[in-house]
């Protein structure tokens, strides 16, 4: 048996091996807390309580840009707000050494926190070309997450928000490392069939296309076609897009709720693209489905007796139809013309983001904004006077130089009278044909 003396020894000799051992390999870091110690709490439980004295925040944008901005000033009172902000503010910042911020790409802001007493505050310069934030406070100048800066550009653009959410959701995206910040807005559609793809019809070909996001995570849509009053929530995402889709960095979560079942989830950017979007997982859709768009839509596309006719065409044959649709103003023909990922690519252009979005289709040379709500609205005529091929990048894309007299009510979009395009062309699959992706220069 260990007497008294030896067992002491051994004791102590352990307690300084440990103490070594903690010394040199010390606690991992959380790898989901920030670089600038902002506390890592999520914003939207319950638990997420940030000391703070102050009763109120203001914001305001102070540049001239507003670009998607529905208000320049945001004034809210929400302790849960108002805590986290000011903890941030006061979180250890790294100081810097600032150049000359007063630029194109920086936005400036002045945050206030106040109570009946008073308060203080500080500015926010958010580089989006450099993606750099950072603090001017107490006459020092600091580096702050740019996480912090886009959370609080949002409340310029999201000025109708709803901070108690359903515990469900935000366990969902929990689950998968997500944090919501704020419900930007709830709708309601009535789905389509949407386990098969024909012609073109917006909300049909957006929640086919994000299905298929949703199943990475075991969630299946295509049981719930032809239902009514399908339940669609926008979340605001703390975190940005991963890394893949740089630079595109702010997100959102969409919930899609039968009564109160959730039968899909996913991460989009929204504007400008639908593919600037992933999983729960974080994986984009190619990662997902094993395909790429061409060949998953090659695969789901069922052609319709038009779309049969069109299939036999020549990609010149196309582009004149697609001349003549558009100089009769025919939208529900020009659709056929156009490749299918280009319409679904284009489905959230310039759309805010409590919006999934555009109804109405943005067809090329139109000379309407994307977003506004009826075709034609800008043009008078468009005429085709010559095509001739200039590039055959391989088989299943061509480029095809267009001559086209074009006339517009307002030149703020397009110009009016002779130019020059560049239409590129896609062999979309052998049920659909050779469609055009794009026009350029």
């Amino acid at each position: 048996m260990l007497n008294h003396k030896k067992f002491y020894l051994w004791a102590v000799a352990l307690f300084i091996i440990l103490g070594i051992a903690m010394i040199m390999n010390p606690l991992k870091k959380d790898k989901n807390q920030s670089k600038d110690s902002i506390p890592n709490i999520p914003l939207n439980v319950s638990e997420a309580v940030y000391s703070t004295e102050y009763e109120r925040v203001k914001i305001e944008f102070l540049s001239d840009i507003i670009g998607f901005k529905k208000t320049d000033r945001f004034e809210t009172t929400e302790s849960q707000i108002v805590g986290y902000i000011d903890s941030a503010i006061r979180s250890e910042l790294k100081p810097v050494k600032t150049e000359d911020l007063d630029n194109n790409h920086t936005n400036q802001y002045r945050i206030e926190l106040s109570d009946e007493i008073g308060g203080y505050s500080c500015t926010l310069y958010y580089d989006t070309l450099y993606d750099k934030a950072y603090l001017i406070k107490d006459g020092g100048s600091y580096e702050i997450d740019t996480d912090f800066a886009r959370y609080i550009d949002s409340f310029l653009e999201n000025t109708n928000i709803e901070l108690h959410l359903d515990d469900n959701v935000v366990k969902l995206f929990q689950e998968h490392g997500w944090t919501l910040d704020y419900q930007i807005n709830s709708i309601e559609e009535k789905f389509e069939d949407i386990s098969i793809l024909s012609v073109f019809n917006p909300s049909t070909y957006y929640f086919v296309y994000n299905n298929e996001l949703s199943k990475d995570i075991g969630l299946d849509m295509s049981g719930y076609s032809d239902i009514d009053n399908i339940k669609i929530e926008i979340y605001r995402v703390h975190e940005s897009m991963p890394e893949e889709f740089y630079p595109v960095q702010d997100c959102r979560g969409i919930v899609v709720k039968d009564d109160e079942k959730i039968i899909g989830a996913f991460i989009s950017a929204g504007r400008h693209s639908t593919f600037d979007a992933c999983s729960l997982k974080g994986n984009s859709f190619e990662k997902v489905v094993g395909k790429t768009i061409h060949e998953w839509l090659g695969q789901m596309i069922e052609a319709d007796d038009t779309e049969e006719k069109l299939s036999k065409l020549e990609p010149k044959q196309i582009i004149e139809g697609y001349f003549q649709a558009l100089d009769a103003k025919d939208s529900n023909s020009c659709i056929y013309y156009i490749s299918k990922k280009s319409l679904l690519g284009n489905l959230t252009s310039n759309i805010l983001d409590n919006q999934l979005f555009n109804e109405k289709i943005g067809l090329p040379l139109a000379g309407d904004n994307i977003g506004e709500e009826s075709e034609f609205q800008n043009l008078k005529s468009a005429k085709l006077l010559k095509i001739e091929e200039i590039d055959e990048i391989h088989d299943n894309l061509k480029v095809f130089r267009v001559i086209v007299d074009l006339q517009y009510h307002r030149e703020f979009i397009l110009d009016n009278g002779e130019q020059q395009w560049d239409c590129h062309m896609v062999y979309e699959s052998p049920q659909t044909g050779w469609k055009i992706k794009e026009f350029g220069h």
